[in-house]
């Protein structure tokens, strides 16, 4: 099959690129870089982490007899934001769960390529263990910036990756060979540090890690990190590096209704917040990412703002 008549089909499920790889083993620099930031512990709690990085280092781990990566972005800019006196909700956590979203978009055109074509192919949308990033580099569909974020070019790193991974061989494009402008604004702007120049993120200080991964309370640090004003300014996510980016400025917004903003919580205060019980936490939040906090969490930073 022709692999332009495979890109345009992928796009017509609504992502903004797609980029195609030959699969093989990541390079050694990478996966070293990897095993240097889980030493260091700065994945926190995240364990999985630790787990998969042997896992991460070649595709063929997730499926045997892969040939070729395919790497797509979803847009989730959203055409309307909360008030921004309202605690932060991270953008990406506006609308429905994006896991379900894009893997109901891809599904469809993935079986039909199936059908038509043959071979083994497999939809992974960040739960499998798959060095995301490097792939959309390798496959031409962004650069990587400082905050470690990938910046897809006309759509800023207000994307959601995801891979589809092929047993059929595809000519690869070209590898983005774009660099960060560094202007530093992401570091500068990350209000406890947690970026380093090297585009990696020390999770034990970041705000989106503490909100939305972190399970039970916080240690006597992460307190300490939450507890200055933009901890108690954020009840799920931060988007600091994003929105200061100067890529992320006057890019389009999203064609992908579902990651609008949902009107059940475009006006969510702390005191709304703050009293949920599990019945209206699971009725509000239905389909929603920010269900991953589960209710205990995000009560916990909902106590915490001020």
């Amino acid at each position: 099959m022709d692999k332009e008549v495979v890109r345009l089909r992928i796009l017509a499920s609504g992502c903004v690129a797609a980029g195609f790889a030959a699969a093989g083993p990541v390079d050694e620099d990478v996966a070293t870089r990897l095993d240097e930031w889980v030493a260091r512990g700065e994945n926190a709690g995240m364990e999985y982490m630790r787990r998969h990085a042997l896992l991460k280092r070649d595709p063929g781990n997730v499926l045997p007899g892969v040939r070729t990566v395919i790497s797509v972005a979803f847009s989730f800019n959203p055409p309307r934001r909360r008030d921004p006196y309202l605690p932060v909700i991270a953008a990406y956590a506006y609308g429905d769960d994006y896991h379900d979203v894009i893997r109901a978009r891809l599904a469809p055109v993935v079986e039909s390529l199936k059908n038509e074509a043959g071979g083994e192919w497999r939809i992974c949308i960040d739960s499998a263990p798959l060095a995301e990033r490097y792939w959309a580099v390798k496959g031409g569909i962004g650069h990587i910036g400082r905050n470690g974020m990938v910046i897809v070019d006309g759509y800023g790193s207000l994307v959601f990756l995801a891979e589809i991974l092929s047993t059929l061989p595809f000519a690869p494009d070209a590898p983005s060979e774009k660099r960060c402008m560094e202007c530093g604004a992401c570091l500068k702007a990350c209000p406890n540090h947690a970026l380093s120049p090297e585009g990696t993120v020390d999770c034990r200080r970041c705000l989106s890690y503490l909100t939305i991964e972190h399970k039970g309370e916080w240690s006597d640090a992460m307190t300490e990190a939450m507890h200055a004003e933009a901890g108690r300014h954020t009840l799920f996510g931060c988007d600091q590096c994003l929105t200061v980016c100067p890529h992320n400025r006057s890019i389009p917004d999203t064609t992908v209704n579902e990651f609008h903003l949902r009107p059940s919580y475009s006006s969510l205060t702390k005191e709304r917040s703050v009293m949920f019980s599990g019945e209206e936490f699971s009725s509000i939040f239905k389909g929603s990412a920010i269900k991953r906090a589960k209710l205990s969490g995000f009560l916990r930073n909902a106590r915490n703002l001020s």
